[in-house]
């Protein structure tokens, strides 16, 4: 007797359910499953002997290799900017919390700059400020031993906002005040 399976849409279109007409079971009583993996395919041979093949073992016997994302940036923590063409510092805070998204940790904007190396650098200051001097950095730490007796004297907001106004991107110039500029 040969049993086929059947998508029976009648009862729900919404929701797919799988029927099984027999002749001694009525047509309207189906069984109602969910995907959990993606399907198996099923060969039925002469002899009635199924054979299943399961997808999931077969791709695991084919080597797959996923291609490697081409990073925009030799260094840690920084990216460059698709359209500007300009490299951004960020610095993922962990210990905040964001309510509104409900996750852990935010990104923390470090600023634009036009060189590589100084974005990287100013990652690596950042880093310092957060997480001391034993977190990975870039370049070698004692190249900030001046800059780190700097910011111990600073908060994390003020040291944040220094490393923002050096980038290029910062149009208000390097003083913290409005209104002073130097003028050459």
């Amino acid at each position: 007797m040969n049993a086929s399976t059947v998508k029976c849409e009648m009862v729900n279109p919404g929701r797919r359910s799988l029927c099984m007409p027999d002749y001694g079971i009525p047509a309207n009583k189906c069984v109602k499953r969910r995907r959990k993996s993606p399907p198996a395919a099923v060969i039925v041979n002469d002899n009635n002997n199924r054979q299943k093949l399961d997808s999931s073992k077969a791709n695991q016997n084919s080597i797959v290799q996923t291609p490697t994302v081409k990073r925009s940036s030799r260094f840690r923590g920084v990216s460059r900017h698709r359209w500007t063409g300009r490299y951004e510092a960020h610095l993922w805070d962990k210990a905040s919390w964001n309510v509104t998204q409900k996750k852990k940790g935010k990104q923390v904007y470090l600023g634009a700059y036009d060189e590589e190396e100084s974005a990287a650098r100013t990652y690596d200051l950042a880093a310092i400020k957060y997480w001391g001097t034993s977190t990975f950095t870039n370049f070698a730490i004692s190249d900030y031993e001046k800059e780190i007796e700097i910011m111990q004297n600073m908060s994390k907001e003020e040291h944040l906002a220094s490393l923002r106004r050096r980038s290029s991107g910062f149009s208000r110039g390097v003083s913290k005040y409005r209104v002073c500029v130097l003028h050459k």
